[in-house]
């Protein structure tokens, strides 16, 4: 979702805290775990290129979608995502609501961002995510996100029971691999490296396996 990107709100410690030191341990330890498929779990595979999206339908309800960031300094690469498959006003995506960190790089980025290469998001699998699977729930967690946040104005008292409920809504769970790719550092620009002086790249093409586990409808 583009209005948490672009929120101008405090960090929130309890999902990110240390962020730093998280992005540089998945940087280290990749993880080399092959795809699975659970027992009742939702399994499938799929490709997709640089500058197109990806959508799988899941249910009546729901869709996975694999989407090109709409801000323009991020707009290499994809989110993951979970959304209703009828959207209803502010209600359009399942994911991003339940999955920190807000202000750092999280599972749902394969998009360069945050001193991210091209080549650390391909080898980090799986990637681990949460989402609601209704309106209902999707309003309720962005209002506990609210607070937590700092957004909404709230005592000691709610912040401290309000973060303990966080994400509480969230009964779907998913992970997702990177099976294949393509990386190509062609269009790097002269702005385009990390602070330790990396080039960014691009994923000219990458392949993928997701399990997802959905609650019975």
């Amino acid at each position: 979702m583009d209005r948490l990107v672009i929120l101008a709100v405090p960090l929130f410690c309890a999902l990110s805290a240390n962020a730093q030191g998280v992005k540089k341990m998945l940087r280290k330890v990749p993880g080399t775990e092959k795809p699975t498929c659970s027992p009742g779990s939702t399994c499938f595979s799929g490709e997709v290129s640089a500058g197109g999206d990806f959508r799988k339908i899941l249910n009546t309800n729901l869709e996975l979608v694999l989407k090109r960031p709409s801000n323009v300094v991020l707009e290499r690469g994809w989110f993951i995502n979970i959304v209703p498959r009828r959207p209803e006003g502010d209600c359009d995506e399942f994911t991003d609501v339940v999955n920190g960190p807000y202000r750092a790089h999280k599972q749902l980025y394969i998009d360069m961002s945050y001193g991210w290469t091209a080549e650390m998001e391909v080898k980090y699998s799986p990637r681990v995510f949460q989402f609601v699977t209704n309106c209902t729930d999707f309003r309720i967690e962005w209002e506990r996100l609210m607070i937590v946040l700092g957004s909404t104005p709230s005592t000691p008292e709610q912040y401290d029971k309000t973060i303990a409920q966080l994400g509480s809504n969230a009964q779907g769970k998913g992970r997702f691999w990177i099976t294949d790719s393509r990386i190509s550092h062609a269009d790097d620009g002269p702005d385009d490296v990390t602070l330790e002086g990396l080039k960014l790249g691009r994923i000219e093409w990458m392949k993928f396996s997701v399990e997802l586990l959905l609650p019975r409808q």
